[in-house]
């Protein structure tokens, strides 16, 4: 375990925040790095599945959203739910009108990734 921690390059940051993945299923962060996330979520994915999902922030500006791409690395069982560790490969901010979208609406043709 000492290992995995000396390989991090980011600090992770324990906070509970939404996630709404692409299959509908939403969840809860246990915590978050710029490079990855763990989650727990009632739904069935599988170590190294691609998904696509949202975080969700509460900010004074307005809503913040976070779309991002990753690959699950990890999958932890727990009572009813399953946590999810992921690497985040591509993500981009979303403010305003665009962070209250539905997350594939904010990818909708036309709107580009950062």
């Amino acid at each position: 375990m000492e290992k995995k921690h000396s390989e991090r390059k980011h600090e992770r940051v324990p906070t509970e925040v939404a996630v709404h993945l692409e299959n509908g299923a939403e969840g809860i962060t246990r915590d978050l790095s710029p490079t990855g996330v763990f989650f727990l979520a009632e739904t069935t994915l599988g170590e190294g599945d691609e998904i696509h999902f949202s975080i969700e922030f509460d900010n004074p500006a307005g809503p913040l959203r976070m779309e991002c791409v990753g690959n699950i690395v990890r999958v932890e069982a727990m009572a009813a739910k399953r946590g999810f560790a992921v690497r985040i490969t591509e993500s981009r901010l979303a403010r305003g009108e665009e962070a209250g979208m539905p997350a594939a609406a904010a990818r909708a043709p036309g709107r580009g990734r950062a």
